[in-house]
């Protein structure tokens, strides 16, 4: 994409955040703070806004009473969504022809994030879309966990007393 790193967040890691799941909600968190601070862009489909309502490990979806929260959440101007239209939706059918194993909405989200050139897309899902990495698109994309590394700081210059 050129300038800004852009990742593409599916919609468990959103459920990562939102949940507070243990080992991976920092990581997340931090990846957001970056965002905010202008540093990376994160975008999304569209469909996410519907599936983040679910919480791994939670018995209920959340509440109506967040839902003002969650819209106010998603007009971030650092958070990217991506209108799943024909083309990502006749995208997301080719890719479910040629993997199988793919589930609608991840084939949703692959073919979001391939629409637009997206550096890499973090996901949790191991079984169905890490695998994929780097055999889908052009350039291919990479697929993987959310990770946060640092950029190291430019060394101090001038006297330390």
């Amino acid at each position: 994409m050129g300038g800004l790193k852009t990742v593409y967040w599916d919609a468990c890691v959103f459920h990562a955040l939102f949940g507070k799941e243990a080992g991976r909600a920092e990581t997340c968190m931090r990846i957001h703070k970056a965002a905010q601070d202008g540093e990376i862009e994160i975008y999304t489909s569209t469909v996410t806004f519907v599936e983040c309502i679910w919480i791994k490990g939670q018995p209920d979806k959340l509440s109506k009473e967040h839902e003002q929260i969650i819209q106010k959440f998603f007009m971030h101007k650092y958070i990217r969504a991506i209108n799943c239209d024909r083309q990502i939706a006749e995208a997301a059918r080719n890719l479910i022809w040629q993997f199988p194993h793919l589930k609608p909405k991840d084939a949703i989200h692959v073919a979001s994030a391939i629409s637009k050139q997206i550096d890499e897309m973090h996901t949790y899902d191991r079984d169905d879309l890490i695998k994929l990495s780097d055999q889908i698109g052009s350039p291919a994309l990479k697929i993987c966990q959310p990770e946060f590394i640092e950029e190291p700081k430019p060394p101090q210059t001038g006297n330390l007393i």
